[in-house]
């Protein structure tokens, strides 16, 4: 099967239409959650130290849980500074985006993070060495992403999760490319309204590495394409909309 060359849906255009004026909000943590969720991880760690400082997060006024917001740009920034090679800052980074990630929807997402680092040697390696690797990579077809993809094993944490944490710890500024997040929400939208027929599709393979790297090879050419048509959006615009949209009612 060969991978079949896509122009930007025009039903694409419409929805960023549609959410030209939607802006992501700030995720909203419950710090006294997570740390109940992380109390098997050695606390010489202090996972959930970044939840509650003020450098990346910000209080919610008269919150009487303590509740906390962090937005995409606290994350990013957080990612930014960390130490790549300092097993503390990369586990208590990587629990931040996934506090980000999850929001105050549950308490699964919280023990899948703490499930993820309870050993933490092996979280580190696998934390450290996939930022690394895709803040390295020089192209899209240089094999980083899939690689990446093949080799990710944290317990818990599969490619929905995984992928914030690709996009935000293995971004690297000034490339013209950065990794994506794949999750249900943007294969739903994907698939429902934008109805490409699936990610194995658009890479001519159904290995999930493959599918991974072309669905973000398919969005950063999308966006070239409607910047040369006269639209202000770049992949991470798409990609939020995709996630927004989340599959819901068909344009009409």
């Amino acid at each position: 099967m060969s991978a079949m060359s896509t122009s930007p849906p025009p039903v694409l255009r419409d929805l960023l239409d549609r959410y030209a004026d939607v802006r992501e909000p700030p995720a909203r943590l419950r710090p006294s959650t997570w740390q109940n969720a992380l109390i098997r991880v050695p606390e010489s760690l202090a996972a959930g130290v970044l939840l509650t400082g003020r450098r990346f997060t910000s209080a919610v006024p008269g919150s009487k849980t303590h509740d906390r917001t962090v937005s995409r740009d606290g994350v990013r920034r957080a990612c930014a500074a960390m130490n790549v090679d300092d097993t503390r800052e990369v586990l208590r980074t990587f629990v931040l985006t996934m506090a980000w990630a999850s929001g105050l929807t549950g308490g699964r997402y919280q023990a899948n993070t703490a499930k993820a680092i309870l050993d933490p040697a092996r979280a580190f390696r696998v934390l450290s060495d996939s930022a690394k690797a895709l803040r390295h990579a020089g192209s899209l077809h240089d094999g980083a992403l899939e690689e990446v993809h093949r080799w990710w094993s944290l317990p818990g944490v599969g490619q929905s999760y995984a992928s914030r944490w690709w996009a935000l710890a293995g971004h690297a500024p000034g490339r013209d490319w950065q990794p994506l997040t794949l999750d249900e929400r943007v294969y739903a939208t994907l698939n429902d309204t934008l109805r490409i027929g699936g990610t194995a599709r658009l890479a001519g393979s159904r290995r999930r590495a493959d599918r991974y790297r072309a669905y973000v090879e398919t969005v950063h050419r999308w966006a070239v394409e409607l910047q040369v048509a006269g639209v202000d959006v770049d992949a991470a615009r798409i990609e939020f909309v995709l996630f927004h949209h989340n599959g819901g009612a068909p344009l009409t």
